[in-house]
Parts: structure tokens; sequence; C-alpha cells
């Protein structure tokens, strides 16, 4: 190997160097859930409203099925974002969160995501159809569902609703888009909390 080409090795080395070392490092990713993190407190339920309870299935747009959180909505136009991700499957995500806004509005801890397993034989089966979850960030959490409340001997739908909520993000960031979004998930739980109330 000649001179010119050690020398053409060595200055191709430390330019490597240097541009590696000053690449970006890549954003870190963070994971979100639609469970509120400090649930509101148990309300007083009469007794009788203490019934075995299972929700779900939930049915939701395969756009929501993406790990990566989507914002957006506006002419048909949505934004998956690769730092921000969804920390578990999103109709279970949502199962869940409903079925804690219903253990408390109830008064009642038996409450299953469906399937329901064989100890618990419920009563009542809340099927939830998530026709859009979005809007842009800073701006709307829009939240609009269509609800079931079956019987699941029969599986006769005794009551189908469809509700549109909307909440105003505190900022631009996600952590508050996904809170509003936690206070409209909260709004519809109360709603088939009520429901359930005064189909007994």
């Amino acid at each position: 190997m000649n001179k010119s080409l050690h020398l053409l090795v060595a200055v191709a080395g430390v330019l490597f160097a240097l541009a590696a070392g000053c690449a970006p490092a890549s954003a870190p990713v963070s994971y979100h859930s639609l469970v509120a993190a400090d649930p509101a407190p148990h309300v007083s339920a009469p007794q009788e409203s203490r019934m075995a309870l299972v929700v779900g299935p939930v049915s939701i747009p395969d756009l929501l099925k993406n790990s990566q959180i989507a914002t957006g909505g506006t002419g048909g136009r949505y934004r998956l974002s690769e730092q921000h991700r969804w920390a578990g499957e999103v109709d279970r995500e949502f199962a869940r969160a409903i079925a804690e806004q219903l253990v408390r509005g109830l008064d009642t801890e038996q409450v299953s995501l469906y399937p329901a397993g064989q100890y618990l034989q419920p009563k009542l089966q809340i099927v939830l159809d998530v026709v859009a979850m979005e809007g842009e960030l800073g701006k709307e959490a829009k939240l609009d569902v269509r609800w079931s409340l079956v019987d699941p001997k029969s599986k006769t739908a005794l009551l189908t609703r469809r509700t549109t909520l909307a909440e105003q993000p505190a900022d631009s960031g996600y952590d508050a888009w996904i809170e509003a979004q936690r206070r409209n998930i909260a709004k519809l739980g109360k709603e088939i909390a009520a429901a359930i109330r005064a189909s007994r």
C-alpha cells in the first residue's frame, strides 16, 4: 500500500469518527396508556347495582392498531409518531379504561375484560365500537364511540347509543392530548354507568 493510499484511509477514518460523534442521538421513545394514572375515587352506589359486568369486545379503526400514536384526522390526514407509542394494544387499553370507570361508577369489583373467565357470570356486557379517536395536538382530542348494553345469554342488545366527545388539551404535547382523551373516556364511562343504573 503506497503512502497516498495510507493517507486516504487515515483521512477517511478521521472523517467517519467525526461524523459519528456529531450525529444526533435518536430521540427516546415514550410509551403512553389510556388508563388514568390516578383514577377517581369510588362513587357510592346502591347495593343492587353491584352486578357482574364484562367489557368488550372493543372494535377500533385499523389506524389505531398501530403502536404509533395517531393524531390529526382533518381531511382524512393523520400523523403517526415514532417517538410516542401506546403501551399496549389500543382495544385492550380502551376496554380496561372503561372497566376502571365502571368499577368506580357502579361500586363493584366484578368487572372483567372480554372474554370473561369461567369464574365470572356477567349479567351485562358492554360492547364498544370506537368510530374515531383523533384530533390535533394542542387543539382538540375527539372521541366518537358507538356502544351497546348486551344480555350475554340471549346476545340481545338492550340499548345502543353513540357518544361523541371532545376535550381541549392543556398544551401542544402528546401527554396533554392523551390526558384529554382520558377525560373523554371518563365521561363515556359515566354515561355508560348511568345507563346501566337506569336499566336495573
